[in-house]
């Protein structure tokens, strides 16, 4: 181990043990903060009942959902909206500035309208993934090469042909990246 990495440790270990004093010298109060070995304790206990694992599951499927219903609307609005110019110059300072929005602001209300459960969690989630997803289509969407575009049309193929065939895996890369950031 290195002797920065010494010093890291040491640096957190003696914070630990600061919060550990202070918790247990009454300072900090129980209900504010239990000690670090009372968590430590608890979450152990929580890992071995396996009373934590359905939450973690439900959790996850609800990520699985936001994450789904983000990728999908986002890649079909993304590309609907690449062919309507007009539109799209309308919604892109929308979509600029959609992330400077604090998305977490809208979750009581959006508890008032579903009530606690996971739909609120579910379009919180996809709330910050969809805008993720247009973004990137319509970012993929401009790069794909004009003579895609032209093979296309020679061909004949319908506007959903061209997505599916042509343009969509041209743009993957692009797509990837909004996975990415759609996941986070």
């Amino acid at each position: 181990m290195s002797r920065v990495r010494l010093y890291q440790v040491a640096v957190i270990a003696g914070l630990m043990l600061l919060v550990e004093a202070l918790c247990v010298g009454g300072v900090i109060d129980k209900v504010t903060m239990p000690p670090p070995h009372r968590i430590a304790v608890d979450f152990f206990k929580l890992l071995t009942t396996k009373t934590l694992y359905p939450e973690i599951g439900k959790s996850m499927a609800n990520v699985l959902i936001a994450f789904v219903l983000a990728y999908v609307l986002g890649i079909v609005v993304g590309t609907a909206l690449h062919g309507y110019k007009t539109l799209r110059d309308t919604l892109d300072p929308l979509f600029a500035t959609y992330y400077a929005v604090p998305i977490f602001a809208f979750y009581p209300f959006l508890i008032v309208v579903f009530g606690l459960g996971d739909v609120p969690q579910i379009l919180i989630g996809f709330m910050l993934g969809v805008v993720a997803m247009i973004v990137n289509t319509l970012n993929g969407l401009d790069r794909v090469p004009s003579v895609l575009q032209k093979t296309a049309r020679s061909l004949r193929l319908s506007m959903v042909d061209t997505a599916t065939s042509m343009t969509l895996p041209a743009a993957a890369p692009y797509l990837l990246t909004g996975v990415k950031l759609a996941v986070a």
